[in-house]
């Protein structure tokens, strides 16, 4: 498989992803009070995110995944893996024992491509070989996941990360946000800039694409509580759908109930665990 590009994939997809998501993560309380992690489940995978390089077709071969979607996981630390599935974004509970995984049922967006078959069938075969896997092993850079008999599943390549960003003193831009509920990712308004900006003071501030708006913030390890988020009262009749798209990104916002920085994204989670905005750092 080609390597040229792989940096760059590999922030596009962690951009995704982040994503989602996902970390299962609730706030917990104000600034100086840490998360809860009586229940936090250490596992050796925790913390690590990976780039699939190869999988076992239907046909029993080992095939590369297609050149620009290729799928990416993360595992969390609190016994969730999540990533992105080529296009859509997926989370599932894993369990570990030893040498052994078990991955229970995928939940994840569903958003294609009409006209791209072939990314639809290999999210769906990725998503079918995960949840067969039964053992995994780590060679150096490599991580490969097994099924019952033993043969080969999935073969990941440890994915690069940037140095990750303070959440403070970083002006961040939104670059995903999910709509429907969740269960579609979409890109902002073009000739739009949504930005966001946390103070040291526990206020938020930033530009909504129309309107300026700020709100007050609480924020620990990995929980955040946004209050009474106000804005301006502008009304933006171009581009098409910006005031549309500002009243879904507020609502998100005010949602906040947990945060993950990975690189130079950050996610921003609600309280079901969902990863709903996805901002990058200034530059």
């Amino acid at each position: 498989m080609r390597r040229d590009g792989h940096h760059t994939l590999a922030k596009a997809a962690f951009l995704i992803i982040v994503a989602a998501c996902l970390f299962s993560v609730g706030y917990s309380g104000g600034a100086d009070t840490p998360p809860d992690g009586a229940n936090k489940i250490a596992e050796p995978l925790a913390g690590t995110a990976w780039d699939l390089v190869a999988f076992r077709a239907d046909n029993g071969s080992i095939v590369a995944p297609l050149p620009g979607a290729e799928p990416l996981i993360i595992f969390g630390e609190s016994g969730t893996l999540s990533g992105s599935a080529g296009c859509n974004l997926y989370s599932a509970p894993y369990r570990i024992n030893g040498s052994t995984i078990a991955v229970e049922p995928i939940e994840g967006t569903e958003a294609h491509p009409a006209a791209m078959q072939d990314l639809v069938h290999q999210e769906s075969r990725y998503q079918e070989l995960l949840v067969a896997a039964a053992s995994y092993k780590v060679e150096g850079d490599r991580l490969v996941l097994s099924g019952p008999s033993g043969k080969d599943l999935l073969v990941f390549e440890r994915s690069d990360q940037p140095k990750s960003m303070p959440l403070l003193s970083t002006e961040w831009h939104l670059a995903r946000y999910t709509t429907g509920g969740g269960s579609t990712v979409a890109s902002p308004v073009p000739g739009t800039n949504v930005t966001l900006v946390f103070d040291d003071d526990g206020t938020l501030s930033g530009s909504a694409g129309c309107n300026a708006y700020s709100a007050p913030y609480r924020v620990n390890e990995t929980g955040i509580a946004v209050e009474r988020v106000i804005a301006t009262k502008a009304s933006c009749a171009e581009p098409a759908g910006i005031m549309e798209q500002e009243g879904a990104y507020l609502n998100l916002l005010r949602s906040a109930a947990g945060y993950r920085i990975v690189g130079d994204t950050l996610a921003v989670i609600d309280g079901n665990g969902r990863a709903t905005l996805f901002y990058e750092a200034e530059g």
